[in-house]
């Protein structure tokens, strides 16, 4: 037992010379990406979450630093060497069908953020709209899709590591002209 107490020990703390990894993810997961999913028609103002549409790889960032102590006699002890790990990634996400103003407020796992902070690039959903930039340095240039008639959000290169690692729930306030002013009479 107490030599199984030791391995965990130093698995979860190490010995102060061996090296420690942390916050390393071995899987991830996208908020709600289905297929088939309704797509909503709005008119007004309205808080949408916001489904994914497509999703660059995940990318990961390790920062290595190493902190030396001095042991007993004032010689060189071990140093330990830690590796942090961060996340990155880029997505874009569907809004509602039909061209919109904009957006106001946006929201991450029911936090208000500022849109300006994201990296954030709206696509109004029009039938002119030509596909990201972005999606098409990843799809190329004939795969990448316009959606068009569908407006979306791409968020280029979120930072997880304030959301644990983890895509956050988004949602977004959508600004769309009344029923009345978008209906041919």
């Amino acid at each position: 037992g107490a030599s199984l107490g030791q391995m965990v020990d130093r698995r979860l703390m190490g010995s102060g010379s061996e090296p420690v990894e942390v916050g390393r993810m071995d899987r991830f997961h996208l908020m709600g990406a289905s297929e088939g999913a309704a797509i909503p028609k709005v008119w007004g103002r309205v808080r949408l979450a916001g489904q994914v549409i497509w999703a660059s790889p995940f990318r990961e960032i390790a920062q290595t630093s190493t902190s030396g102590g001095r042991g007993k006699g004032g010689g060189g002890a071990g140093q330990a060497s830690v590796t942090q790990y961060s996340y990155r990634v880029s997505l874009a996400l569907g809004l509602c069908e039909g061209e919109i103003l904009g957006i106001g407020r946006v929201w991450a796992d029911g936090t208000e953020v500022a849109p300006q902070s994201l990296n954030l690039r709206l696509y109004r959903g029009d039938d002119s709209q030509l596909p990201d930039p972005l999606i098409e340095a990843h799809e190329g240039a004939s795969a990448a899709p316009a959606y068009r008639g569908l407006a979306y959000v791409v968020i280029d290169d979120l930072d997880l590591s304030p959301y644990g690692s983890r895509v956050p729930q988004f949602s977004f306030e959508v600004l769309r002209r009344a029923a009345s002013e978008t209906l041919e009479g």
